[in-house]
């Protein structure tokens, strides 16, 4: 083979090369691009979460603090309302052998921005100071099929976005099982340990909470406190997983 030869050889290689390169980055690109996971400030507006006078069914309102935005993009505008629905509570035993617990359903609000698009919502903290003297917190407006939906609907796996967020980090099957057979619930899949909460009681002491989450629009608060209560003006900090359709 002479040089030209070569040399005309050498330039395919490297086209063919270039060429798969710029493809896969470009398939890199779009599943970048396809999904997103966001921190936004929320505050709770309507209703209660407490192990002790809580039941399911019944529904707390957050709103958003902030725009939501998604690879640049807005999701949800500042000001959207997502609301909650309880589905399983569990008050701790006298012989403090096991935790409170609270299992919260979100109903995921409808894509604001342009396209198609899935969201999936985790509770990461939440800071409560709780008034010396409040009134009854709100219920919250929801109607009986968006709640039916809430107990019955859940997405097959996690939010693949979500398990990119340092705060979420998965718990052993142990630790599941226990959480999962002490709300008397079936397996819902893996889960995750998102984040913690600090609430400010009445007595002027602070009580610490869990949060955990499957990864499919739900929370699960527990407390080693025989109660807890977090109620309107609570601030939290939501995460929310954006995938494109």
């Amino acid at each position: 083979m002479n040089v030209r030869a070569i040399g005309i050889c050498i330039v395919g290689t490297a086209a063919v090369l270039l060429s798969g390169a710029l493809n896969s980055n470009a398939q890199v690109h779009r599943r970048t691009q396809s999904s997103s996971a966001a921190q936004v400030a929320a505050e709770m507006t309507k209703g209660k979460l407490s192990p002790a006078a809580s039941k399911p069914r019944d529904t707390v309102v957050l709103k958003l603090k902030d725009d939501l935005k998604s690879n640049g993009a807005v999701v949800l505008h500042k000001g959207t309302v997502i609301t909650g629905v309880i589905r399983n509570v569990k008050c701790a035993e006298p012989s403090g052998q096991s935790q409170s617990m609270i299992e919260i359903v979100w109903l995921a609000p409808v894509h604001q921005g342009k396209g198609s698009r899935s969201l999936s919502i985790a509770l990461q903290s939440v800071m409560q100071i709780n008034p010396i003297e409040k009134p009854e917190p709100e219920k919250a407006d929801v109607t009986a099929g968006a709640v039916a939906v809430a107990e019955t609907e859940r997405a097959s796996h996690p939010n693949a976005a979500l398990l990119s967020m340092p705060s979420v980090v998965a718990v052993d099957q142990r630790t599941t099982a226990v959480i999962e057979d002490s709300l008397g619930s079936s397996s819902s899949g893996p889960l995750f340990r998102v984040g913690r909460g600090q609430l400010l009681t009445a007595g002027g002491s602070w009580q610490s909470v869990d949060l955990f989450s499957h990864l499919n629009n739900d929370t699960l608060i527990t407390s080693v406190g025989k109660d807890f209560e977090i109620s309107s003006g609570a601030q939290m900090h939501l995460l929310v997983g954006v995938d494109k359709n």
